[in-house]
């Protein structure tokens, strides 16, 4: 389980910028999962809630997960779409396709008390 390693490294990420900005404490943060990033949202949240509830700097901290869907875009007409692996272009039927998102893991927004 990859997902207690990655609650680890935003923890982490999380600690680091409020000691950067002088905060006492991280009262939100907003992380962004792409649907095919190979994340399991659910185990990351009780990952992370179980970081959460052992540091004070972090324990009354407000966490919202975002799954982000796979947008592509069309290498023969340009249209853009959402979809998988497998999702042909809806337009042209055309396989070759580049991928616009859904493979990251972002903290996104984050909200300190200074």
């Amino acid at each position: 389980m990859h997902e207690a390693s990655l609650a680890l490294a935003l923890a982490e990420e999380l600690l680091g910028l409020l000691e950067r900005e002088g905060g006492r404490k991280v009262l939100s943060f907003t992380v962004e999962v792409g649907e095919l990033s190979g994340v399991d949202l659910e185990a990351l949240r009780t990952a992370c809630e179980a970081l959460i509830r052992t540091h004070p700097a972090l324990s009354r901290t407000r966490m919202e997960l975002r799954t982000v869907p796979a947008c592509w875009r069309c290498r023969n007409c340009g249209r853009t779409f959402k979809g998988d692996w497998w999702t042909l272009c809806p337009d042209c039927g055309a396989e070759e396709r580049d991928l616009l998102s859904g493979e990251e893991l972002l903290l996104r927004e984050v909200e300190l008390e200074v």
